[in-house]
This record gives C-alpha cells, structure tokens and sequence, in this order.
C-alpha cells in the first residue's frame, strides 16, 4: 500500500517578480518536510545565518564593501576570515567544508543583501 503524499507547509509569502521568477518566503515555521532537511536547517541556523550576519555588520561599518569584496573574493580568504571569528572552534583550524560548500552559498547570500541594499538603497 503506498504512503500519503507528504504535505509541504505552505511558504510565509510567495510572489513573482517582473520577469517571471517566482520568490518563497520561508523561515524555520515553513522549512520544507523530507529527507535532509532536518540536517540543511541545523546548517542553516548554526552556520549560515551568523556567517551572514558577521559579513552584512563589516559591510555597513566603515569601509565596509571593501572590506566584505576583499573577504568574499576567494574561498581560501573566506576561510581565513572565518577562522579569525572562531567558527572552526578553539584550533581555528581550516575546515575543508568553509572553502568547498560554504563559500559558493554564503557568498551568494551575502552579494543578495548587499544587491538589494544598494538598489533600494536602505
């Protein structure tokens, strides 16, 4: 006998840009229900988000976009800045993983704020 269809919690907000491009708001209310995701929030919240927020608080201090393209304009420089914050721990070893997956993801993240800080320019 097959199982129900998992039913996915519904986005905070969805809407579509001008283009076409379709946008979900989500937060950890309405993360989606399924195998990893459980793992990819966990990352989320204990990695991503105080990585984001340490490079947006660079950002709006002075000299700040400089600072922020200078540590986002190489993996091996994004993992020497997260070494100096104690994200690696106590070592402050690097982690393969800041330089492989992290980077690619925070640094994407990171140019979507500054982008969209600078076109409304809040």
């Amino acid at each position: 006998m097959p199982r129900k269809k998992t039913v996915q919690p519904k986005p905070l907000e969805r809407f579509h840009l001008a283009d076409g491009t379709e946008v979900e708001i989500v937060d950890e209310t309405c993360w989606p229900i399924g195998r990893g995701q459980l793992a990819a929030r966990d990352f989320e919240v204990q990695r991503m988000e105080p990585i984001i927020e340490n490079i947006i608080t660079i950002y709006l201090g002075p000299n700040g976009p400089t600072k922020v393209k200078e540590i986002l304009s190489s993996a091996s420089r994004f993992a020497d800045h997260l070494s100096l914050t104690g994200i690696f721990g106590e070592d402050g070893g690097d982690d393969t993983n800041a330089r492989k997956y992290w980077y690619e993801r925070i640094k994407f993240r990171a140019y979507t704020y500054i982008n969209a800080k600078e076109n409304t320019g809040r």
